[in-house]
């Protein structure tokens, strides 16, 4: 069993890595995503599984290639993320995390999701082992349906 020494401190690890993944996709014409820290914090194989539905896998080098390729073609030359709610739950060397975001999509489309986090917590830190996300129509109404709040987090 892997004990957990400080939660304090392994949530505030997961909150950071949560902001740079969030950061790592804020881009405009002129700075492209940063695809080398968005693929770094998953391990290796993971799956992620975007908002489309029927739910596909796919590696974290395939959606961050996707993400750039969305920005080099021109349909999607600006992308800025902001938090909205941040909640993290661990037991051990394991957590979950959910984490809304809104998406502004050429200055001028908003659109709000959630993202679910699978971590794990190796010798050098915590990593993401998956992630999936779905598109909502308020963070804010889905957060609170669960109890939860939609506090604003930087990224």
């Amino acid at each position: 069993m892997t004990q957990t020494p400080n939660l304090n401190a392994d949530r505030a690890e997961i909150a950071t890595l949560i902001a740079h993944q969030f950061r790592a996709l804020c881009w405009d014409e002129t700075t492209p995503p940063d695809t080398a820290a968005l693929t770094a914090a998953y391990l290796p194989g993971a799956l992620l599984y975007s908002s489309a539905r029927p739910a596909k896998p796919q590696t974290a080098q395939a959606f961050a290639d996707h993400m750039e390729g969305l920005r080099n073609c021109g349909a999607l030359p600006v992308l800025h993320e902001k938090g909205r709610g941040r909640h993290i739950w661990i037991a051990g060397g394991v957590a979950v995390a959910l984490a809304g975001c809104e998406m502004h999509e050429n200055q001028s489309e908003v659109t709000e999701d959630i993202s679910a986090f699978l971590l794990v917590r190796n010798p050098d830190g915590w990593a993401i082992a998956g992630q999936a996300w779905d598109i909502l129509p308020s963070i804010t109404v889905a957060f609170a349906a669960n109890g939860l709040d939609d506090t604003p987090f930087d990224v």
